[in-house]
């Protein structure tokens, strides 16, 4: 994930420890290329109706997520070649399974007739729909022969509570120095991890090699299954699908999630005043989010998608809750900044991060060291925003200085998200004056009139010098 409750010197190696399975190290990282694969937290009150009901179809129509365009939220991955998902491609999940019940799919399956929705990147492979995607072909060769034709190989076989789907990430765990490369097919490498875009991936390999972070063995001359089972939970908030590797016990980690997720989303919407559309919540391990990108997004309706990472990952980090959740409440803060974008129509990236960690902050669903005062590429917010670039920092950098003074409080965000002027200004320009002048009106007024201007020196942004100064220099 973006980051973790760990030591800051860590923080930049999150996405790679995520992606290798590693654990994050004490000091250096020493991650290596094959890495061991071996396979939660207090909840907060359910709140209204919790029962296992049906979940609507989580397919989108195409569009872009809303802007989280940082490390958690890079352009999805495209599936080139693939058919897109319809509305009609995710059909509900658990239709008449009685309230409070527990889904079919927990077990290794739905309900005949019935599927889990699939976040927006993947598909399953109806009949037809899949046919024309040609198998995407691995092969792995020892040291001395990087260049050669294995003569065994196995069929990897990607299911969503044996359905089969359309794509999916995973790793090849191989003899050191050995090499893995992309003979045919719609699959992208890198080390040893592979994208694949299709129902089919067969990897060739005359080396002793393990596939995917729950340790799937190779069937030479035949297929294997890489699958994963789903719980499918229903409120008046939001709907949640959990997916697990059946070999991995998550425990009560899907419930804790679905609970919890409901008052984080209560919470949020209460401090801000705002409402979006009901969230559609979907919470997987690498192997289904790795497909499109890091896998954490806010797709602007309602849509949010959380990676929980791997096994060894999830036990580094002390359990499921830690990984995702504290993603799970930013990408709902998204949901909720996408209602009020309209009052800031020039580049609201950096300020829309920066909210998003600092509202979950506030609403007691993000912990202080995923907020500041170092940030995902090291930096110290202590020593000022102006030479930050990355977008997350940008924006944390900003409100850390309010944290810091002592005004980041439930009526700040409120007033945050309850502007009082359009602003049209480029928050990912930290030296630019319009920024700084946009910064100290939207703050000065969301903290009720507080002096804003000390908090602004503090960062170190260039602006008018008073607050009726930059309420001028706006035209306001």
């Amino acid at each position: 994930m973006r980051r973790h409750p760990s030591r800051p010197d860590t923080r930049p190696l999150v996405l790679a420890l995520l992606l290798s399975g590693c654990p994050p190290p004490s000091a250096n990282t020493d991650a290596s290329t094959n890495p061991p694969v071996d396979g939660s937290v207090p909840i907060a009150d359910a709140g209204s109706d919790g029962g296992v009901t049906e979940i609507p179809d989580g397919s989108v129509d195409g569009g872009e997520p809303a802007a989280d365009a940082g490390i958690d939220s890079g352009t999805p991955t495209s599936d080139a070649g693939l058919p897109v998902p319809d509305a009609g491609a995710q059909e509900p999940t658990d239709a008449g399974i009685p309230d409070g019940s527990a889904d079919a799919g927990a077990d290794g399956g739905s309900d005949a007739g019935t599927r889990a929705a699939l976040p927006p990147w993947l598909t399953y492979c109806d009949p037809g729909l899949c046919d024309a995607i040609p198998p995407a072909v691995l092969a792995v060769c020892p040291a001395n022969d990087p260049g050669c034709t294995p003569q065994r190989s196995t069929t990897v076989l990607p299911r969503v509570d044996g359905h089969s789907i359309n794509a999916v990430f995973f790793p090849v765990f191989m003899p050191e120095g050995a090499t893995l490369r992309v003979v045919d097919g719609n699959a992208g490498i890198l080390a040893h991890l592979v994208t694949a875009y299709s129902p089919r991936i067969e990897v060739r390999s005359d080396v002793e090699v393990s596939l995917s972070y729950y340790n799937v063995q190779p069937i030479w001359g035949g297929t294997v299954s890489l699958d994963f089972v789903t719980t499918s939970q229903t409120s008046s908030v939001v709907d949640t699908v959990f997916f697990r590797h059946p070999g991995h016990d998550t425990g009560t980690a899907a419930t804790d999630f679905h609970a919890r997720a409901q008052q984080a989303i209560t919470d949020e919407r209460g401090i801000t005043g705002v409402t979006s559309e009901r969230i559609r919540s979907f919470v997987m391990p690498t192997e289904l989010a790795g497909v499109a990108g890091e896998g954490n997004w806010s797709y602007g309706d309602g849509t949010v998608t959380s990676n929980y990472g791997n096994p060894d990952y999830i036990a580094a980090l002390g359990g499921i809750m830690n990984v995702a959740f504290p993603r799970f409440a930013h990408e709902c803060a998204h949901e909720l900044f996408n209602e009020i974008a309209g009052f800031f129509p020039g580049n609201a990236g950096c300020l829309n991060e920066g909210i998003a960690d600092a509202l979950a902050y506030v609403a007691g669903h993000l912990p202080l060291q995923d907020f500041g005062p170092i940030g995902v590429t090291g930096v110290d917010f202590a020593n000022g925003c102006a030479s930050t670039t990355e977008i997350h920092d940008v924006g944390n950098c900003y409100f850390w200085h309010v944290h810091e003074a002592g005004l980041l409080t439930p009526p700040f965000m409120n007033g945050i998200f309850h502007p009082q002027h359009t602003f049209s200004f480029d928050s990912c320009a930290p030296t630019a004056e319009l920024t700084g002048n946009a910064i100290l009106v939207l703050f000065t007024e969301a903290a009720g009139g507080a002096d804003l201007v000390p908090v602004l020196d503090a960062m170190g942004l260039v602006h008018a010098g008073s607050y009726d100064a930059a309420r001028a220099a706006l035209g306001f």
